[in-house]
């Protein structure tokens, strides 16, 4: 795995997951996909970042994914989304998944009231 693509891991995620040394080390094309993945997610478009952010954070609920949740949340707050913007997109996750949806918003709820959002990790 390029040393760059495991420094952005780190950075964001506070490790690098095995299964992208593994899919990188096999595949080094894999990396260039990361890359545009990325780069459609972090930069400014027709939808802002923290846009971006919000969408995959819903989309994680959606499926189940707590980690998702919290990770893309924090993602959107370090790209500017609000503490209102955050808790709309849960509006929109409990109407549009329901409660399972919704329960995987747990942790995420549960560090917007402990004020732990700006914290490190996913």
């Amino acid at each position: 795995m390029k040393k760059e693509l495991s420094e952005k891991f780190k950075k964001k995620m506070g490790f690098v997951p095995s299964i992208m040394e593994l899919a990188t080390e096999l595949d080094p094309k894999l990396t260039m996909f990361y890359e545009f993945c990325d780069s459609t997610i972090q930069e400014d478009g027709a939808l802002p970042s923290k846009i971006k952010m919000l969408i995959i954070m819903a989309m994680g609920a959606q499926r189940h994914c707590k980690e998702c949740v919290v990770s893309a949340m924090r993602g959107a707050y370090k790209k500017g989304a609000t503490i209102e913007e955050i808790l709309e997109t849960i509006r929109c996750i409990a109407v549009a998944g329901g409660a399972p949806a919704l329960s995987a918003c747990k942790d995420a709820l549960q560090l917007l009231k402990e004020g732990k959002l700006k914290e490190e990790g996913c």
